[in-house]
């Protein structure tokens, strides 16, 4: 089974998420997919800053999920 990671972006203050947004190349591991979910997330809280992460409590979430890979 091969796995797309599936990363979302939300905050606490406004309480809102933005849309699931997929990632199109699949990952042969859950493992691959899960490290990459966390080294997307870490990116993308970098390249919103510091500030904008504080004033909106932003968190990145992420999944993986299984595909069907023929």
């Amino acid at each position: 089974m091969k796995f797309i990671l599936v990363l979302q972006v939300c905050s606490a203050v406004y309480q809102q998420c933005s849309d699931p947004f997929p990632q199109l190349e699949p990952y042969n591991t859950f493992y691959d997919c899960a490290t990459a979910g966390y080294l997307n997330a870490i990116t993308i809280n970098q390249e919103l800053g510091m500030d904008e992460v504080i004033k909106g409590k932003i968190m990145v979430n992420f999944k993986c999920q299984g595909i069907v890979s023929s």
